[in-house]
């Protein structure tokens, strides 16, 4: 009898082990996805999706170097970064047949030149790099990116953004440079910019460190992403986001699945609901960036704001970053120096 008692123990433990509820792993940038539409995937899926956040490129990088790769299933990143994961083999090559909802994204985000034929990513979001600012607080227009590079034309204190590619690029487009320059000799000109710029500022911080701190009047203007500063101007309605005359980033950010994710599976049903019209249209009403899901355009509340969805003449300022390969070492060393001295 207690043999038989032992065995339907047993028994009833294998089972509820097999009944643990699965989990979907999230690396994403901090304020980057509603809990909302996390809950509601939980609910229709019956799992629990945990979510870690990141400011910064290199800080995502540290996270995977130090066994996230195998930790997280899904990963929102950068459009640069996409062709360094994918030499490194982190990245699944995605079965589209199991993404139906790619019907819905707008074209244009079919072929990125980042990741040709979108073999591997899908864009999440998209938005613009420039810069923000008190209106309150300045003490002179914000039209340039002059107004960190110049110290005649400096406006109040600010902070610089701790991300390599955009805050190195602001300072190329302020020289009249493409943002993909690898030039030595345009980069050097560069580093010692940033370094006499960074001596005057309040040092670098990430994207959401720099909305809450001009939201605190702590400072009175700095790089920021669009969104950023638009979905917290209710908040504080003197912030303000402009697109500098010497030109901005335009990004995107993107879903990509990890090579060594457990769940495979999994992480195709969550990239493909994030691609519902409505679950789009939630997204982006909330945080306040540009959707790449045409079906959803007519959802949403922004869809006339210039600073989201920018005018062809503002478009024509704008210029995407390219994955630069090996020649990123350059941009590495320009970079390490700065923040070194």
């Amino acid at each position: 009898m207690n043999k038989l008692w032992m065995i339907g123990l047993l028994a009833l433990l294998i089972a509820g082990c097999g009944q643990q509820q699965k989990e979907l792993r999230l690396l994403n940038w901090s304020d980057y996805m509603p809990r909302e539409v996390l809950d509601e995937f939980e609910r229709r899926e019956g799992v629990r999706v945990v979510e870690d956040t990141y400011d910064s490129p290199e800080a995502m990088l540290t996270k995977l170097q130090a066994g996230g790769d195998r930790e997280y299933d899904v990963l929102i990143t950068s459009d640069y970064t996409i062709g360094s994961l994918v030499r490194a083999g982190s990245l699944l090559e995605l079965d589209k047949s199991k993404i139906p909802n790619l019907n819905n994204l707008d074209p244009q985000f079919a072929d990125p030149a980042f990741d040709p034929g979108a073999r591997h990513s899908v864009v999440y979001q998209w938005g613009t790099t420039g810069l923000a600012y008190r209106a309150d607080l300045v003490t002179g227009p914000v039209e340039s990116w002059a107004v960190l590079f110049d110290p005649a034309r400096q406006v109040g204190n600010f902070l610089l953004l701790d991300e390599m590619r955009e805050q190195v690029g602001a300072a190329l487009l302020f020289k009249g440079q493409s943002v993909n320059t690898t030039d030595p000799a345009r980069l050097a000109e560069v580093q010692t910019l940033v370094l006499g710029t960074k001596r005057r500022s309040r040092g670098f911080a990430g994207g959401t460190s720099i909305r809450d701190r001009l939201i605190a009047g702590d400072i009175a203007g700095g790089p920021a992403y669009s969104g950023d500063i638009l979905a917290a101007q209710a908040e504080n309605p003197q912030l303000r986001y402009v697109i500098p005359t010497e030109g901005a980033t335009l990004w995107t950010d993107n879903l990509v699945v990890m090579q060594k994710s457990p769940n495979h599976e999994l992480a195709y049903r969550f990239i493909n609901f994030l691609l519902e019209p409505e679950i789009a249209a939630q997204i982006s009403n909330s945080i306040g960036y540009a959707t790449p899901v045409a079906a959803a355009m007519d959802k949403i509340q922004e869809r006339d704001n210039p600073l989201i969805y920018p005018t062809p003449e503002k478009k024509a300022r704008l210029e995407l970053l390219s994955d630069l390969g090996d020649r990123a070492e350059v941009f590495n060393k320009v970079w390490s120096e700065v923040k070194s001295r």
